[in-house]
């Protein structure tokens, strides 16, 4: 049985949890609400990108606001800036554990623990090592792996990642599905346009997604409507996409940041989903989205490529389609399929629902990071009494 908080001797004590990100998310969201409302007294510090990140307002929130998309290279410049404005906060901070969010926040926030002698959890959203270029790869992950070790517990997005870290190197991992939150799902499906099959895609928005050659695909498809809402911090494919989508009367498309109800909502009210992720990135091997789990929950197929952990998941759940990456034939043939078959469209969904409520359901996570807590600090507590 799971406790509500960690306490003391004195039972009015609430732990402080210093959570430090470098761009908004919607997981650190979950995360941190989470721990606010089971009561520990949660503080975040964050490099913000300029897109929304509605959050509770009783969560303090430091932000260093300096607009870098974090998947451009020329974000690397900013980030000794960053860093000192990080360790600059954490020394000036009060707070009984750290809780960084992949590799580009640790290795600081890991010094700084060291220092005061706190502990620090280490939750993994992506392995930085395996999304950059050449040497800069080689470099971060020996250092990541290395010392990913030294952290109190560590935090995985999916099973498979244990794999991508090179096997079971810590002595205390834990998975954390990126499952949206049950209340989102409650109440009647909004729809979009009753007369024509709804494909949604949410989120952040990069080149090697493939939404232009999903543009293309469903252009050619009668009574279908493609509806695009995210971030997309790449110019020249962002400008790409805009004109295509303005070439296509069934495409809408809007790339400037959308908060993650609106998300939700889209979801919610589209007939399929779609999440193409280049295998040849070998981050993206192991990318365990949160459309997918959005997809389950809104009780809807998605259609995912070959080569990632997310394809084994729709296939053991048989809650989609699985296709091979950048085959614009099979992407066409996928999603008329599920028009064409409304049957099949329902199966697939109710599927995914199925497979949301028994294991991926945020409640389910929502424990398992308790959990983690309650053992980091009851073991902090033990170590100092000694």
């Amino acid at each position: 049985m799971i406790k509500k908080s960690y306490t003391r001797e004195d039972s009015k004590y609430k732990p402080s949890i210093m959570m430090v990100i470098s761009y908004p998310d919607v997981r650190l969201k979950k995360e941190m609400e989470s721990l606010q409302k089971n009561g520990y007294n949660v503080k975040v510090i964050m490099w913000e990108r300029g897109w929304p990140f509605p959050h509770d307002p009783q969560i303090p929130v430091k932000s260093l606001k300096i607009n870098a998309d974090p998947g451009h290279i020329k974000s690397l410049f900013y980030f000794p800036i960053w860093w000192s404005f990080l360790v600059i906060e954490l020394f000036r901070s009060q707070w009984d554990v750290i809780h960084a969010v992949n590799f580009d926040t640790y290795l600081f926030s890991l010094i700084t623990a060291r220092m005061k002698n706190k502990p620090i959890i280490y939750d993994i959203f992506d392995f930085y090592g395996d999304v950059l270029p050449g040497f800069l790869r080689n470099i971060v992950v020996t250092m990541d792996k290395s010392l990913l070790p030294y952290s109190n517990a560590l935090i995985l997005a999916d099973d498979s990642r244990i794999k991508q870290i090179g096997g079971k190197i810590h002595q205390n991992i834990h998975t954390i599905n990126n499952s949206p939150l049950e209340h989102f799902f409650t109440g009647t499906n909004p729809d979009f346009d009753e007369n024509k099959f709804v494909v949604f895609v949410g989120g952040k928005i990069v080149e090697q997604r493939s939404l232009d050659m999903l543009i293309t695909v469903v252009r050619e498809i009668k009574d279908i409507k493609l509806i695009i809402r995210g971030h997309c911090g790449e110019p020249e494919y962002k400008q790409r996409l805009l004109r295509l989508g303005g070439e296509s009367e069934n495409v809408d498309i809007y790339l400037d940041g959308v908060a993650y109800d609106e998300i939700i909502k889209g979801t919610l009210g589209a007939d399929l989903t779609i999440a193409l992720y280049d295998p040849n990135i070998p981050n993206n091997k192991y990318a365990s989205p949160n459309k997918l789990f959005e997809a389950m929950a809104s009780k809807i197929p998605i259609i995912v490529n070959k080569n990632t952990s997310m394809a084994d998941i729709v296939k053991n759940e048989n809650c989609g389609i699985v296709i091979p990456y950048g085959d614009e034939d099979a992407l066409k043939n996928a999603i008329l399929v599920i028009k064409n078959n409304p049957d099949l469209k329902k199966r697939l969904g109710n599927n995914g629902r199925i497979a949301y409520e028994n294991k991926y359901n945020w409640s389910i996570m929502e424990n398992r990071l308790l959990e983690i807590y309650h053992q980091v600090l009851d073991n902090e507590f033990n170590a100092e009494m000694g």
